[in-house]
């Protein structure tokens, strides 16, 4: 049985620079998340953990996506409320908790497919498309600094988890041939 958060950290998601906030939502969804990729792993002993995750994350980033776009209408509504209640300087206040999960789901799928070497240019295609959801859905005005720093920041986690995979098979490597001169 393969351990959940033993697997993210075996890809380094300690390297990744998460604030504490963000640490704590991803330690609550993959503590939520282990039983579920156990069952499957177990399901699925003919299957390599590293891919099996890889099709976890897509399902649950689909999730957090759907009910992204799901939510918004009520969004909109409650800021409209906040608005005319407390006006817009402060309704601005108020943020929607459900960008930060939708955010760090997708940091952690496309994480995940740099681990997996899933093509970079798909990669970077679901972080500017998670940009367009959030700044659509929100109807908030386009930062484009804001934006290229979340975009960087998506793109160093799956460079980051590229990096680990590229590792290990340098160790690998390093290890068989050590073995191939001790003969």
């Amino acid at each position: 049985m393969t351990d959940l958060k033993h697997l993210f950290f075996s890809l380094g998601l300690e390297q990744l620079d998460l604030s504490e906030k963000e640490k704590n939502i991803i330690n609550a969804f993959i503590e939520q998340s282990t039983p579920r990729f156990n069952d499957i792993c177990h399901q699925r002993q003919d299957k390599e953990p590293l891919t099996l995750l890889l099709g976890y994350m897509t399902q649950q980033h689909h999730i957090a996506s759907s009910r992204w776009i799901e939510q918004q209408a009520a969004y909109h509504q409650m800021q409209s409320v906040f608005e005319s209640t407390v006006g817009t300087e402060h309704a601005s206040k108020f943020l929607n908790q459900d960008a930060d999960e939708y955010i760090l789901i997708t940091l952690l799928w496309l994480f995940v497919q740099g681990a997996n070497k899933i093509d970079y240019s798909y990669a970077n295609e679901q972080a500017e498309t998670l940009l367009a959801h959030i700044n659509e859905e929100t109807k908030e005005s386009n930062d484009s600094k804001e934006d290229e720093q979340l975009r960087q920041r998506l793109m160093q986690a799956f460079y980051q988890g590229k990096k680990t995979t590229q590792q290990s098979l340098f160790t690998k490597l390093r290890r068989m041939f050590m073995l191939s001169q001790q003969q």
